[in-house]
């Protein structure tokens, strides 16, 4: 061995060892953002879902309703769930992912609940539209600070009920 392999071979030793070291504190980090979205998740989805059943007489309405006051609400702006369901928390680590895959499976069953209750004949297909429209909403409001966007997707929600395409 030549007496500058010795300096080679001890920096790709601390090289790897550092890159060891800071893929274990990001996965350790992202155990943790994962588990307080998790948290996050399980909260609104309760909230969301309390609120729906407070309000059966508005209907799908209900739920435009709702996500109005959310946006408005101090809380919107700063919530790490709502960036997360927007998309811009960056692609995260594989338990955020999991967690925004698992949160987006849960809200598009918790939809169908009201789509049943609006006469859907197919509420699967009309919780996914509406799983959409919410989630755009969410991107629009997070980014234009605009809550009462949700008209728009309140009126397009009661344009394709009227149609009768569900």
């Amino acid at each position: 061995m030549l007496l500058g392999d010795l300096g080679r071979e001890d920096g790709a030793r601390q090289a790897a060892t550092m890159g060891s070291r800071v893929r274990a504190r990001s996965a350790d980090m992202d155990e943790r953002r994962a588990t307080a979205l998790a948290r996050s998740s399980e909260q609104w989805l309760q909230w969301l879902r309390r609120g729906l059943a407070a309000r059966p007489e508005r209907g799908l309405a209900g739920l435009w309703d709702l996500l109005e006051d959310w946006f408005a609400s101090d809380e919107f702006q700063t919530s790490g769930l709502a960036a997360a369901m927007a998309g811009l928390t960056g692609n995260g680590g594989a338990a955020t992912r999991a967690v925004v895959d698992a949160h987006r499976r849960a809200l598009r069953e918790l939809l169908e609940e009201p789509a049943k209750a609006a006469g859907a004949a197919d509420p699967a297909a009309l919780a996914a539209q509406l799983h959409l429209l919410v989630e755009g909403a969410v991107v629009g409001a997070l980014i234009d600070r605009h809550a009462a966007l949700t008209r728009h997707a309140r009126e397009l929600t009661e344009i394709a009920l009227a149609r009768g395409r569900f």
